[in-house]
């Protein structure tokens, strides 16, 4: 009689100590968050940066640089948004730089960056409009054929 009273005395205690403690949880991961700027604008340049604001990435693609007018999806929309980048963006590594030359004053350009998760779930879109500067068509308007005068004509 003891030695069941025992037994059950011990089962008791382990069930009461197997339910107290907490099972573990999977450690949470910073979300992961990316960001994108166009700097240096000027003289027909610019400087594209992407780089990795909080958690790990497993991947990222990019648009650099396109016009903003021949962009069909709604900025607003994140899902329209990341399925575009996705469809026609470059796989790159973050941090990422590059920097554009000979871009044409007048139309408004569009710049876009998505990183993915380790599901490779795209977790994070950051995007920039903005508007080129510098001489129409990248040519300098400072130097002229000159006048008619200074020729010699023989």
């Amino acid at each position: 009689m003891k030695r069941i009273l025992y037994i059950a005395a011990v089962c008791g205690a382990l069930l009461a100590t197997a339910s107290s403690c907490k099972k573990a949880e999977p450690a949470k991961e910073d979300p992961v968050k990316v960001t994108l700027e166009v700097t240096d604008i000027a003289d027909n340049c610019a400087t594209v940066r992407a780089s990795l604001e909080s958690g790990k990435f497993y991947g990222a693609k990019i648009i650099d640089m396109m016009n903003r007018d021949d962009l069909a999806v709604d900025l607003a929309n994140e899902i329209q948004l990341v399925r575009f980048i996705e469809e026609n963006g470059t796989e790159i590594t973050l941090p990422y730089e590059k920097k554009l030359e000979k871009v044409k004053i007048g139309i408004e350009r569009f710049s876009a960056v998505i990183a993915y998760d380790s599901k490779g779930i795209a977790k994070s879109v950051a995007y920039v409009v903005w508007s080129p500067e510098g001489n129409p068509e990248g040519w300098s308007t400072d130097n002229g054929a000159g006048s008619l005068g200074e020729n010699e004509w023989k």
